[in-house]
């Protein structure tokens, strides 16, 4: 039962009495001339319209999470505006005067309703309304309106400054309110610095600029005819005259990451240059600028642009070097690997940590072994205290999942092997994002060896009841989750569904998959390079001949359709070539009649490279129940996937997927969704696994794919969202 305060309850009445008539001014309560009647009615039109904001009209905006403050809002749409209507009559003013005074409340409304559902504006709405009448009441008595907007918080002030455009101050308010939002948000200070190009404070504003986003002020100085940039080049910060110049440099951007070492004098323009051309020394000083960075972020320190170094590094990682050596999988050793001779192991580790959505098992296999041959003394600690430990849980996790975690702790003593676990296990609540806590939870999965197995489970039982006794939510919540799925590893029986508030993790139900008419929906997307071809080839033999399936081709896409069983389509782009982008326009053409249609695919299958993976997460639909990437699935790719369907189901695997191992899980799939069955995950799977056990390939490769109930980083994000409601 929803209670309110007294307050409230006593609002409520009164609207209560008021919606029993209509949301208008009732104009028989005065005498109006015909010539105003219709601005009245315009401004009854504009409250009806905000009152649609909030999806309904029924006499209430709900806006916030804040039932008071709701009515307070619905009080100054439904009451407020119109005794002022009322009061606006009882002036005195001539027919023209009252006319400008009714123009002028209705841009009040329809500047409201326009930004009514920002989460920012809404709360300031009765603030705005008194705001609002203030200036009038000033402007009647030639006052100035700028106290009024100087109590304004940006946004309102904003909004406000619409409506008084003819004021004589305008000039000083609208300084007023960029001021306002560049203090709030520093990336407003480019973008709107143009009319303020000769004001005392313009200068300063590049110099924050400079600190707080240097990216954008070398991009605004690239613009060289621009206001912004004509600002940002006269300034005598060193640290702008330093961006501006680095603007010039033909390639400025693979300078940009060293800023810190510039402006420090650590590095100059000409070190940096004598490596640009040079992509194995430059990846070099990247992972030595890197190790010198994380070094002194962990003293608290923040060198300038660190995120864009890491951007840097995690780029040339992939393309000069995993991307290489994946595309040479089928290569003998020396040739393959020769890319990371000349590497050290501190340079491995960074390919290792910053390349796991895309590197192969292989891959990633050699490198380590070679990783682990290349460092003095050959102790694991070592390694891990050269570098400062930066990414170091990023690395136990790959590790665990590519079974080298027992090798690698092995290498270094047990004191310094129980610290390492025991400080990947701490601290998951202080960080902003759920990354570090997801991949626990996804390396758990990975690990057998049972002593480590019990002593995560004693960490994480000793950290929840720490965040108990120190009333920390966010700990209490992290762990409490990690229990659960630690327990649930070695007992199926849990009801993790029960447990931790979340939907079924061990099944999907068909009904819940089939749309209105009884129908599912697959949704396929091939890409148009060499191994597309390949894969769609592949999978079309699941389909052409077989009596089961009616296939017809269009110049786009393929419509694959049962004949017999339940109502059952699957739509797959044509892989078109890519060179050309006729990929991507063949699926967006197909998106296009699917949404045209009403057609909602519940099961999405991504078959392609990791690098295509980011296309399909943002083309997927929000029908999307199955999840089948293909490829590595990785704390962000979950997420965006559960942003999409809080409820999917995500197939995924450690490198990238394999005709031989997807069809068999796509026929699998086929079928039970075909013949109308519940997907129960424990039982398909082990279908799945014993159907291909006779092919050596597909059973190693099927040991690297990652079934939904085992899934446990996209089960932790459910459910941590839903002990906390974050989304």
């Amino acid at each position: 039962m929803r209670r309110y305060s007294l307050t409230a309850l006593l609002v409520f009445s009164v609207l209560g009495a008021f919606a029993q008539n209509r949301i208008t001014f009732d104009t028989s309560k005065i005498d109006i001339p015909m010539t105003r009647v219709i601005w009245h009615e315009n401004i009854d039109k504009e409250q009806k319209r905000t009152d649609r904001v909030d999806g309904k009209i029924d006499n209430f905006l709900k806006l916030t999470n804040n039932d008071d403050l709701n009515i307070q809002i619905t009080d100054v749409i439904l009451r407020r505006v119109d005794e002022l209507q009322q009061e606006i009559e009882r002036m005195d003013g001539d027919n023209n005067f009252k006319i400008g005074q009714l123009r002028s409340l209705r841009e009040l409304l329809q500047a409201i309703a326009a930004k009514a559902n920002d989460k920012q504006v809404a709360p300031l709405i009765p603030q705005l309304f008194t705001s609002y009448e203030e200036c009038m009441r000033r402007l009647a008595k030639n006052e100035s309106l700028v106290p009024v907007f100087d109590k304004l918080p940006y946004q309102g002030a904003e909004v406000l400054s619409g409506i008084f455009s003819q004021a004589k101050d305008l000039p000083e308010i609208r300084k007023m309110v960029f001021l306002k939002k560049a203090k709030m948000d520093p990336s407003f200070i480019l973008s709107g610095i143009a009319p303020f190009e000769n004001e005392t404070f313009a200068d300063s504003l590049i110099v924050i600029a400079a600190d707080k986003i240097p990216l954008e002020v070398y991009t605004y100085a690239q613009a060289k005819k621009s206001v912004a940039a004509r600002v940002i080049r006269r300034n005598q910060n060193p640290k702008v005259q330093t961006i501006a110049r680095l603007s010039d440099i033909m390639n400025g951007t693979l300078y940009l990451p060293f800023l810190d070492e510039l402006l420090n004098k650590q590095l100059s323009i000409d070190d940096i240059k004598a490596v640009t051309e040079n992509e194995l020394a430059y990846y070099k000083l990247l992972v030595k600028t890197q190790i010198k960075y994380y070094n002194r972020i962990s003293t608290g320190d923040t060198p300038v642009l660190s995120q864009v170094l890491y951007k840097m590094l995690e780029r040339k990682a992939t393309d000069m070097f995993v991307n290489v050596m994946n595309d040479l999988h089928d290569s003998p050793d020396a040739v393959r690997m020769r890319v990371s001779d000349p590497l050290t192991s501190e340079e491995i580790y960074y390919l290792i940590v910053t390349t796991e959505e895309v590197i192969y098992t292989s891959t990633y296999t050699k490198l380590y072994d070679r990783m682990m041959t290349r460092f003095p003394g050959r102790r694991s600690d070592s390694l891990m205290m050269s570098v400062h430990f930066d990414k170091f849980k990023k690395f136990i996790k790959i590790a665990a999942n590519y079974n080298r975690l027992d090798d690698f702790l092995k290498a270094m003593p047990e004191l310094r092997s129980t610290q390492l676990m025991h400080a990947f296990v701490n601290g998951l609540q202080k960080t902003s994002s759920l990354e570090d806590a997801v991949d626990v939870a996804d390396s758990y999965g990975s690990i057998t060896n049972v002593d480590l197995q019990n002593f995560l489970k004693q960490q994480v039982k000793k950290n929840y009841e720490t965040s108990l006794q120190e009333k920390d939510r966010k700990g209490e919540v992290i762990y409490n989750i990690l229990q659960t799925l630690f327990k649930s590893a070695s007992d199926p029986s849990m009801d993790l569904s029960a447990i931790l508030g979340i939907p079924p993790v061990y099944k999907v139900d068909y009904n819940s998959i089939a749309d209105d008419s009884g129908r599912v929906v697959q949704h396929v997307f091939f890409y148009g390079d060499e191994d597309g071809i390949i894969s769609f080839r592949n999978f079309m033999g699941m389909f052409n001949g077989k009596p089961e399936w009616k296939v017809v081709t269009n110049k786009e896409w393929v419509t694959i359709t049962s004949i017999k069983g339940k109502p059952y389509t699957i739509y797959a782009n044509l892989p078109l070539d890519y060179k050309q982008d006729l990929d991507a326009k063949a699926q967006a053409a197909l998106i296009a009649y699917l949404q045209k249609h009403n057609i909602n695919p519940s099961f999405v299958v991504h078959r392609g490279h990791s690098y295509h993976l980011k296309y399909t997460l943002q083309q997927m639909l929000p029908s999307s129940r199955i999840v089948m990437l293909g490829s590595c699935g990785g704390y962000q790719n979950l997420a965006k996937i559960l942003n999409v369907n809080e409820d999917a189901h995500i197939i995924s695997t450690k490198q990238v997927g394999s005709y031989s191992v997807n069809e068999p899980i796509l026929r699998a799939l086929n079928e039970n969704i075909r013949n109308g069955k519940n997907i129960e995950w424990i039982p398909i799977w082990q279908q799945i696994t014993a159907s291909v056990k006779n092919d050596p390939k597909a059973n190693e490769l099927v040991k690297d794919y990652v079934p939904p109930h085992k899934n446990l980083g996209a089960i932790f994000i459910k459910a941590y969202r839903k002990a906390t409601g974050e989304m």
